[in-house]
């Protein structure tokens, strides 16, 4: 994915929020990297997140709650990036970029399936979720999906629009 320089900028800039809030007393690393995951995501998703055309079966046959699963353990790994560059004392925005870039990737599950993903850290085979791709998935069903769960929501959105969804 090529990165559009206002997005790298915005994404900078974050990052240097997150360092100094770890440098906070009483702050953990998981605290800092949430300023990313649960503030300030919302404000570049649009540009960065994408989807990877991955959907769970359950997501397409269940009526359950939906969910834009992150399989590459976003919170995790910027969790681990945070901790390493407090303890080498060694910024560097541009790792922070490129992890964010790889792990805003996102497949489509059910809530529990999303759960079951955590529990077995990021093990599909362990969380028993069965992925298929879009393509497979009905045009009626990739529609409901696509309005739900992608539109709005992921950078490369309109990669996945259905044909029976140009009017919605």
């Amino acid at each position: 994915m090529t990165i559009e320089p206002e997005l790298e900028s915005s994404l900078r800039s974050i990052y240097e929020e997150i360092m100094w809030l770890a440098r906070r007393p009483n702050v953990t690393p998981g605290r800092a990297r949430a300023w990313y995951t649960h503030i300030m995501a919302e404000s570049v998703k649009r540009r960065v997140r994408r989807f990877t055309g991955q959907v769970s079966r359950a997501a397409v046959t269940g009526e359950e709650l939906l969910m834009l699963e992150h399989f590459m353990r976003i919170q995790t790994n910027l969790s681990s990036l945070v901790e390493r560059h407090l303890a080498a004392d060694t910024p560097n925005p541009e790792e922070f970029v490129q992890l964010v870039v790889e792990c805003e990737q996102v497949h489509i599950v059910s809530r529990s399936e999303n759960y079951a993903a955590m529990r077995a850290k990021g093990d599909y085979v362990v969380a028993g979720i069965e992925l298929m791709d879009w393509s497979a998935v009905a045009p009626e069903r990739q529609a409901t999906l696509w309005r739900t769960m992608l539109r709005g929501r992921v950078a490369n959105a309109l990669g996945f629009l259905p044909v029976t969804a140009s009017k919605a």
